[in-house]
């Protein structure tokens, strides 16, 4: 099932995965608004800033770390939990882990504000089957 994004967040406090995942992101997907964020409570204000009192027609894909130092992904997912149905709405959430720990890949799938458990690194084919295929390619 393709979705019709134009908008990316990614929050992961790893700044050689971020570098990676950007370049996959506009490779794979083209020219998209993609925001980055290594303080989930950087991503957490610019949301409650831009969401808040805009309700945007595309849908925002946000790419969620579960392991972060300041706050972990779940943490995050509790914030954003307190945010109002209209500004959830806008999201699709992902957790995006290089973790092999299937509790964690059990808890994402079992919380309802996730749609997906990806794999670290992002791969431009599971981009583009799930978001189509950048039309500058």
């Amino acid at each position: 099932m393709k979705i019709s994004a134009k908008r990316f967040i990614l929050i992961d406090d790893d700044p050689i995965n971020n570098i990676f995942s950007l370049m996959v992101l506009k490779k794979s997907l083209g020219d998209n608004e993609i925001m980055v964020f290594k303080h989930p409570e950087m991503g957490l204000d610019y949301i409650e800033a831009e969401f808040c009192f805009k309700n945007r027609v595309e849908e925002t894909i946000l790419f969620l770390d579960i392991n972060m130092p300041t706050m972990t992904g779940w943490e995050f997912l509790e914030k954003f939990e307190t945010f109002p149905n209209s500004v959830k709405n806008q999201f699709k959430i992902y957790m995006l882990s290089s973790t092999v720990d299937l509790l964690d890949i059990e808890r994402a799938k079992s919380n309802r504000l996730v749609v997906g458990f990806l794999e670290k690194p992002l791969k431009k084919i599971l981009l583009t089957e799930m978001f189509g295929k950048a039309t500058n390619d």
